[in-house]
């Protein structure tokens, strides 16, 4: 057993206070984690209020960050030393997990609400197992399956933000909404989840995005974070905003009737709120019978072991200033971080149950800058890839010149040494893929190192259906999202496109015409 402190709730409805309890040993899978920064999330209220059952005495948190340990048996993916954050946990195995979308895990309820006696304090048995991990203690026992290995240069109050709101709101975005540039985008409440939608959809460069909140403060933050247009509740409904895209972050029926008057034909409301028992609402037909769509979303559809990474790379490359939203509290103050919760007071508090140095401002300059000038990550290529939004062929008529990203690939060593300028779309069917530069400065399609042409189509990529151009002559096939008008994001992908597992990752930007020699 290890010596830890927890904030137990010893009955429904009940305050929250520290007690010393002995945390068990991890078994088969599973991983004792000392936990060193701990969200605050309105769920934890939901849960202290016995909405997910009589699971007293308690011990709630589910947004955790902290350093392994130690492993129990089989445990593979980390080791003890590793940071991780915790998420929610999946069975890995069920219809919904192996297509992808472990949020809908068929046995989620059991691994996340599921009580477990981990902590025995002196007045007997603590109930833990909260989101699978009751993270409102020191150490916690987690399994392999609901943790994820962070890097050291995220600081302990942004990865405590990253478990649930932040991945939620960032997750309807990025993974069940996809809004990009020229939609607009309507964000019910500006909560940690609303915020993180609204710092999604500035990445994606969504042209229009709307917040609706009752909070000036609130408001003013979220046009900082990237709105365009904030409002009061009455006043969205007044100003008559049509929207392609709706999240509703708060889940009553005065938000969910003001999502559906937002949406447009054809759009889509995606609710994300928990709220106690069956939580009934009426919609009216006459809205949905225009071919809008309501639909719940759960954790962001989110796979922590995809997404957390996704978070953290945003973050690093300033597109997710998260600890804008944050409101540190010592552990000892944890009433006080329930009451901020409760009241509002705090948009994201963060319990530290370590000392925590504040994060530095993620300002870091324009995104295209960043790549053009080598200061992003290799290892945050694929997760700004995915985060970015779909490209259609028509989009990348004409000439683009080619940087390549991936510098220690073997394929950059091959386009360095062919001279590789970029490519050129002249059509779907008509495409240069390796377009390369003479010493005299002249540019000519080379058909010998590319084994042909190239045509341009809509192909499915990590889950993105976007631009795809495949090789006539090889098994290759890039695939390119969209930074700006002007500059897209490519993989190569395809049979023996990997070097050492890893993917070539290029950006292009569009480039004056030139005549180019194809022939």
């Amino acid at each position: 057993m290890t010596a830890a402190v927890a904030a137990l709730v010893h009955e429904r409805g009940g305050s929250v206070a520290l007690s010393d309890v002995a945390v068990r040993e991890p078994g088969p899978g599973e991983l004792l984690v000392r936990i060193a920064a701990s969200g605050v999330c309105p769920t934890d209220l939901f849960g202290m209020a016995g909405s997910a059952g009589d699971r007293f005495p308690a011990v709630f948190g589910h947004e955790g960050a902290g350093i392994v340990e130690r492993i129990g048996q089989g445990v593979t993916g980390v080791r003890a030393g590793d940071r991780v954050v915790l998420g929610f946990d999946s069975c890995g195995h069920c219809p919904s997990c192996t297509a992808g979308h472990p949020a809908y895990c068929a046995r989620f309820a059991e691994l996340n609400y599921g009580a477990r006696a981990d902590a025995v304090g002196e007045a007997g048995a603590a109930t833990t197992g909260w989101m699978a991990q009751s993270s409102w203690a020191t150490h916690v026992v987690a399994r392999e399956s609901n943790a994820v290995r962070i890097d050291r240069d995220i600081p302990w109050d942004v990865a405590a933000t990253l478990g649930c709101g932040i991945l939620t709101g960032a997750g309807a975005v990025i993974n069940v909404l996809r809004p990009g540039p020229g939609d607009t985008l309507v964000v019910l409440g500006a909560g940690t989840t609303g915020l993180a939608a609204v710092m999604a959809a500035r990445h994606r460069g969504v042209t229009r995005i709307v917040v609706s909140e009752p909070s000036a403060d609130r408001r003013a933050l979220a046009l900082d974070l990237g709105a365009t247009e904030a409002f009061t509740p009455d006043d969205l409904a007044a100003a008559g905003v049509q929207a392609g895209h709706v999240l509703d972050t708060v889940g009553v029926q005065s938000t969910i009737d003001a999502g559906l008057l937002a949406a447009a034909p054809h759009g889509i409301c995606a609710t994300v709120a928990l709220r106690a028992g069956s939580n009934r609402i009426s919609v009216s037909q006459s809205r949905l019978l225009w071919g809008r769509s309501l639909v719940g979303v759960i954790e962001g559809d989110a796979d922590i072991s995809r997404d957390i990474p996704l978070l953290a790379a945003l973050w690093r490359t300033g597109r997710l200033p998260v600890e804008r939203l944050v409101t540190a509290f010592p552990f000892a103050e944890i009433a006080a971080a329930v009451d901020a919760v409760r009241t509002g007071a705090a948009i994201k508090p963060v319990l530290r149950m370590v000392p925590a140095i504040d994060p530095a401002p993620t300002v870091k300059g324009d995104l295209l800058a960043q790549l053009r000038e080598g200061r992003v990550r290799e290892d945050d290529l694929p997760h700004l890839w995915r985060s970015l939004p779909a490209v259609a062929p028509a989009q990348l008529r004409g000439l683009w010149r080619g940087q390549g990203l991936s510098t220690g690939h073997r394929v950059h060593r091959l386009l360095a040494a062919s001279g590789w300028f970029g490519k050129l779309f002249t059509s779907d069917d008509d495409v240069a893929p390796l377009v390369c530069e003479r010493p005299d400065g002249t540019l000519a399609a080379d058909r010998a190192l590319a084994r042909g042409g190239a045509m341009l189509r809509t192909v499915v990529h990590d889950g993105i259906p976007t631009a795809s151009m495949s090789y006539d002559g090889q098994p290759i096939i890039d695939h390119f999202t969209r930074l700006s008008p002007d500059a897209v994001l490519g993989v190569m992908t395809g049979r023996d496109a990997a070097d050492a597992g890893r993917l070539y990752y290029f950006l292009l930007e569009r480039a004056a015409d030139r005549p180019v020699e194809t022939a």
